[in-house]
């Protein structure tokens, strides 16, 4: 039933979430060598990409998105030393995606994605922003 499923804003913050992190990892990977930097990166990525693979039910994405972003929390922090702090603006994304069903919560939803989308594009597309210094 499709009204079961993640509404499309949930959706795209967690995309957004899988996606912003992306140029800071590609651009701390010169720093590091090996190919188990490409496995954690890999990893991370797949724990925060899960909800995507359930959004046709949106209990289980909600609960994935808040527990994904709540992993990750302290991961970021035991993997700070090898890069894993550029995920960190993926647990705001991630906990945004869980609240932002309009169906749910009218008001607080179209904020949140608003929120999350202008960060997401402040992640990407400022340049000098904080992964590049």
């Amino acid at each position: 039933m499709p009204g079961d499923w993640a509404h499309p804003w949930q959706f795209a913050l967690v995309v957004y979430a899988v996606l912003a992190p992306l140029p800071p990892v590609v651009g701390f990977s010169r720093f590091v060598e090996g190919s188990g930097y490409v496995t954690v990166v890999g990893v991370t990525t797949a724990v925060v990409a899960l909800p995507l693979m359930l959004h046709h039910r949106r209990a289980a994405f909600t609960r994935a998105a808040a527990l994904g972003g709540a992993v990750l929390v302290p991961w970021i922090f035991v993997g700070s030393l090898i890069g894993m702090w550029t995920f960190a603006w993926s647990v705001p994304l991630m906990w945004a995606a869980a609240a932002a069903d309009p169906r749910r919560r009218p008001v607080v939803a179209p904020v949140l994605f608003a929120v999350g989308t202008l960060l997401a594009v402040a992640i990407v597309a400022l340049p000098g922003f904080w992964w590049q210094r």
